[in-house]
């Protein structure tokens, strides 16, 4: 038997160095592709829709510009409209982690959803409710300027019958948490982690997701309350992924504040909800 001399004796008993930014994840794709991506995906959900609305009406016979113009009006319309662009930019960022050998497992949806995901969304959003009331009195005070008090426009204003109200809250309830969670807090936040830590990775992410509420380009005042509330609720959300080690409580929280914002709007009829 071969007998180990003392230089090798140190090298098996020596603890091999840990990997320099081994508490990131490697994944196929980082920072800048994940920011560009998204933006990519807002974009062109957007724009990919409108032009399939505008070949549908021109296929059926129907006047472009006033299926356009009747667009607010419509609650099937609107539903057509949140439905494509909620589909088309999920399947965007499919296939862009497919192109690079990621997976949905690898942003946040490595395990399947279960009751346990329920009782840390509720918490949550219970403590969010109380800091956002807390955070807009502290603001209002130190910027009186600010109107607190606006309403995000959220469409579907001639909704009244039983099926439309059924759209309504597919549109606003489900299908925003689906995509905007798997956009934001799976999709964009992991590849931010990639880059920066996870503190200022969350507040990168949360500030875009507040800006795309801003409602920028309609022509009204900036939403900065809404932009405000926005961000708050990502980093809240962002706090549940890391917690739950996956997006469904975030899903679950997301669905309860556009399920409260629904019930004051659109059933009790609550003005600058």
């Amino acid at each position: 038997m071969t007998k180990l001399t003392d230089t090798e004796v140190e090298v098996l008993h020596k603890k091999p160095k840990p990997l320099k930014n081994s508490r990131k994840k490697r994944i196929g794709y980082g920072a800048v592709s994940a920011v560009l991506i998204t933006l990519f995906a807002y974009v062109a959900s957007q724009f990919i829709t409108a032009i399939f609305i505008g070949f549908w009406a021109g296929a059926t016979g129907k006047d472009v510009n006033q299926v356009f113009g009747n667009l607010e009006s419509s609650t099937g319309l609107q539903f057509v409209f949140f439905i494509l662009v909620e589909a088309i930019t999920v399947y965007i960022l499919w296939s862009f982690l497919k192109s690079r050998n990621n997976s949905w497992k690898d942003i946040g949806m490595a395990r399947k959803p279960n009751i346990k995901d329920v009782g840390p969304a509720l918490i949550t959003f219970a403590v969010y409710f109380v800091f956002l009331i807390v955070v807009t009195a502290i603001i209002s005070k130190l910027i009186p300027s600010l109107d607190t008090q606006q309403s995000q426009e959220l469409g579907f204003k001639d909704a009244k019958t039983g099926l439309e109200l059924a759209m309504v809250f597919a549109s606003l309830v489900i299908l925003p948490p689906l995509a905007e969670e798997i956009t934001v807090r799976g999709f964009l936040y992991t590849g931010l982690k990639t880059k920066f830590a996870k503190n200022t990775a969350a507040i990168i992410a949360s500030a875009l997701f507040g800006i795309a509420h801003l409602q920028l380009g309609n022509g009204n005042t900036p939403l900065w309350i809404a932009a405000i509330d926005t961000f708050i609720l990502s980093m809240f959300l962002i706090h549940l992924r890391e917690r739950t080690g996956a997006i469904w409580s975030g899903m679950l929280v997301h669905g309860m504040k556009n399920g409260l914002a629904f019930l004051f709007l659109f059933v009790i009829h609550i003005p600058g909800i």
